[in-house]
């Protein structure tokens, strides 16, 4: 597995290559404002994890999820405290889940990967495991590839660990879940921007009786810009509002 080659190619200091030698790169998508590179969105390898149990990098047979970190890395230009070209306060992560399977009452195929009760719409808050600038990864490893908290360091960072158990199936269909991530440029008192995506996810297929496979990670895609359906699960969320395009404040 490669070892941030894309945040060396795109200019990033070394500081924080060196601070990430145990992040495992699968893939590397690009982050630009007004078609400026101000950065990268970097997806980890995927794990698998036994509804947030026994993680491991190789699927066991009671595999029923995957488990992926998502990191920012901010060059010279899209530094907060430097170029900062697009001229953001913060940078968020905002993520659309999709899927075949409704989890529990009151959600939708497509929607906002957030609590009902979080009080903002974005993964990089309270109760979702996150961290910026230097930091340690979440302290709960039961559904991690490693043990106790490793050190980061990214502008930010996510960690998921989505399931599906078997509990949700329905005979003769396959169960998948399909993630988009997106990178948000807040300012304050102003409309935020998309700055960049991508979009992953895992297929447990249907094997017959009462019994799915182990999950099958379906691989991440850079997209230049949100879907429609990103844009409408957004705009019809019936939890947090968060109009594309517009400040959401």
């Amino acid at each position: 597995m490669q070892y941030w080659f894309g945040a060396i190619a795109c200019g990033l200091s070394l500081a924080y290559v060196a601070n990430a030698e145990e992040l495992l790169v699968n893939k590397v998508c690009p982050v630009s404002y007004e078609r400026t590179a101000i950065g990268v969105l970097v997806f980890s390898q995927p794990w698998y994890h036994s509804s947030r149990y026994e993680a491991s990098y190789t699927a066991r047979d009671n595999a029923t999820g995957v488990g992926l970190e998502i990191h920012l890395f901010a060059n010279r230009a899209g530094e907060l405290d430097l170029d900062n070209i697009a001229q953001c306060d913060q940078y968020r992560m905002l993520q659309v889940r999709n899927t075949n399977r409704t989890l529990s009452k009151g959600e939708t195929a497509s929607q906002i990967d957030a609590p009902a009760n979080a009080r903002e719409p974005f993964y990089d808050s309270a109760n979702l495991e996150h961290g910026r600038g230097t930091h340690l990864t979440p302290q709960d490893d039961r559904d991690k590839p490693w043990q106790g908290r490793v050190e980061r360091i990214s502008t930010v960072g996510i960690y998921d660990t989505p399931f599906v158990t078997d509990a949700y199936g329905v005979s003769g269909e396959d169960i998948w879940v399909q993630f988009e991530t997106c990178v948000v440029c807040q300012r304050r008192g102003d409309i935020d921007s998309i700055v960049g995506c991508g979009s992953w996810g895992y297929v447990r297929e249907y094997l017959g009786g009462d019994d799915w496979s182990e999950p099958e990670f379906t691989g991440t895609q850079c997209l230049a810009q949100p879907t429609k359906q990103y844009r409408q699960a957004l705009s019809s969320s019936q939890y947090h509002h968060y109009p594309y395009g517009e400040d959401w404040h």
